[in-house]
């Protein structure tokens, strides 16, 4: 009878054990669905507080170059013997600009060989070069309005 009595038992902790795994997993499926029903619902009612060209701008991730071309200038130098050969492009936010400043190249290159022909030995050195790119950028952004250069590359720049 003492057998009957423990066999019992141990079916009643067994049944038990299995309900309370039962309830402790729907309980998570019932809590997992309301939290992504949250999620959705509050991203629907935020979508439109959100500003959309933050939005734009992190879907467009293309880099826009446009060739200024390559420049031979004299170097501001003493002797007036050394001269300056690079070939420069500029990065642009957006296809819309890339298409302003083709209209407007002559502009650009003129005002970029202005720059590159005031600069001296020292102002063209390798750890000066970052100033030089500032001082392009800054420059055409002041003279086309706006900031419509974002970027100055040089892919070639030999001085002799």
């Amino acid at each position: 009878m003492a057998e009957e009595k423990n066999n019992g038992d141990s079916k009643e902790k067994s049944s038990k054990s299995r309900l309370d795994l039962q309830i402790i997993v729907v309980g998570l499926v019932v809590f997992l669905m309301c939290m992504g029903g949250a999620y959705f619902m509050i991203r629907s009612l935020l979508a439109p507080l959100l500003p959309q060209e933050e939005e734009k701008k992190s879907s467009s991730g293309e880099v826009v170059l446009v060739q200024a071309g390559e420049f031979t200038t004299n170097i501001y130098d003493i002797n007036g013997t050394r001269y300056l050969k690079a070939e420069v492009y500029l990065q642009v936010p957006d296809k819309k600009v890339e298409k302003e400043l083709e209209t407007v190249m002559p502009v650009v290159k003129d005002e970029i060989l202005s720059i590159l022909s005031s600069q001296t030995v020292a102002d063209l050195d390798v750890r000066n070069r970052d100033n030089l790119r500032k001082t392009i950028k800054e420059r055409l952004n002041r003279k086309l309005g706006g900031e419509k250069v974002t970027g100055v590359y040089f892919t070639s720049f030999i001085v002799q």
